[in-house]
């Protein structure tokens, strides 16, 4: 009986190893076709991200439409200080202090926002520098301090779904409608940094994989990190 009841728990766990194995072999998607020269220079454009290849830089900056919002700003602030300045005998002077208080802290961010929407990059790898450089944001906005990470810091290149089914605490979520492509750099240590992303209809899902996956092949070309995935 002991040595029935030890082969049957035996097979019992050979066949969760199974079931495990073909569930990881479910989850990693083919690639698609390599890019012919990953680091030709162009422009590829992921969700609210614009990439810039070059054969010696990659950069990937916010796109133009964030210019609206601190626009906006400026011209909110603009107006107020010319209705204050107009009017300066009309409004009563608690008024006034709390419109000049709020001017003055919307003036500059709306400023540096703009700056930053028109000159400043989220992550710039430079083959020069040997380095990978993430902007650490600050309110959102493009000012703050800039981590670096050399090359040799990058384990890997992980290009992953998030809008799949995905095992946690022992339980699963279901697959979502739309496919959540994205680009993460993985440090030696651990620490994650996503690169970029890419939303698609789950049955357009190759489309998105092809757009974040030739981001991810110039990254591992310019930076020797090898790319893990397409996983989900």
């Amino acid at each position: 009986m002991t040595t029935e009841s030890t082969e049957s728990t035996h097979s019992s766990h050979l066949a969760e190893v199974d079931d495990a194995l073909d569930d990881v072999k479910e989850r990693l998607l083919d690639r698609p076709e390599p890019v012919r020269e990953p680091l030709a220079a162009r422009t590829l454009f992921l969700h609210r991200r614009v990439v810039t290849i070059r054969p010696e830089r990659i950069e990937v900056r916010p796109p133009r439409s964030a210019v609206i919002v601190p626009l906006f700003g400026v011209a909110l602030t603009a107006g107020l200080l010319a209705l204050m300045g107009t009017s300066v005998d009309s409004f009563p002077f608690w008024l006034m202090g709390i419109l000049l208080l709020f001017s003055v802290v919307l003036l500059p961010l709306s400023g540096i926002s703009l700056v930053y929407a028109l000159l400043g990059a989220n992550i710039v790898a430079d083959r020069g520098g040997q380095n990978v450089s993430m902007k650490q944001r600050f309110l959102g906005l493009g000012i703050g301090t800039n981590e670096l990470i050399p090359f040799w810091k990058i384990r890997e290149l992980l290009v992953e779904d998030e809008g799949r089914e995905i095992a946690r605490a022992g339980g699963t979520l279901p697959a979502e409608e739309f496919a959540q492509w994205q680009l993460v750099l993985v440090k030696k240590s651990g620490t994650r940094h996503v690169l970029g992303s890419v939303s698609t209809p789950r049955q357009h899902e190759e489309e998105g994989l092809q757009q974040i996956f030739e981001v991810a092949e110039a990254f591992s070309a310019l930076t020797d990190a090898p790319i893990r995935g397409p996983i989900w």
